[in-house]
């Protein structure tokens, strides 16, 4: 099979979240446990106050901020890939693939490159994406517009689940 494509700036903010969802989510909210017991912990060893003060005083303030602080991140990292997409112009380039039984063939205007299966380690699929990783941080990016029919999605995706793991 076949396919070409160009990618845009919105295959990667999507690719981006995609990868990057399960990672910040976690983080914030072990960030925001750990605020909130460390702020807790004095007001529940004195005594005397009640849930309801704990919950206006220190837990709704805590968990707005830390709900503003992942919403600033999210827009932070979209910003950042907008930049970093406008000072890459060899990013936008044509692309073209060949998957064969032993890996994909990709060709740039800059590169040839013919990858084993063996070198790629997992994938995922995100609505608009098939995200074929080599690492836990490098992977290759095909858009399904790329293909061209539903069927041709569906081959792709029959040769990613004969080929390798589906994380």
């Amino acid at each position: 099979m076949q396919f070409a494509y160009r990618l845009n700036v919105n295959d990667l903010k999507e690719a981006s979240q995609s990868h990057s969802k399960k990672g910040l989510l976690k983080y914030c909210l072990l960030m925001a446990g750990i605020l909130l017991l460390t702020s807790i912990l004095p007001l529940l060893t004195q005594g005397g106050i009640s849930f309801r003060e704990i919950f206006w005083s220190i837990l709704l303030p805590n968990i707005l901020f830390f709900i503003f602080i992942y919403v600033l991140m999210r827009i932070l990292q979209n910003f950042l890939i907008s930049r970093n997409w406008k000072s890459q112009p060899g990013a936008k380039s044509d692309i073209s693939v060949e998957t064969t039984e032993e890996g994909l063939q990709i060709t740039t205007q800059s590169s040839d490159s013919r990858l084993k299966w063996s070198l790629y380690t997992h994938w995922k699929e995100t609505p608009n994406l098939f995200m074929v990783y080599q690492s836990h941080n490098c992977f290759n990016i095909f858009p399904k517009r790329a293909f061209s029919s539903e069927e041709q999605v569906n081959e792709f995706r029959a040769l990613l689940r004969t080929n390798l793991q589906n994380k």
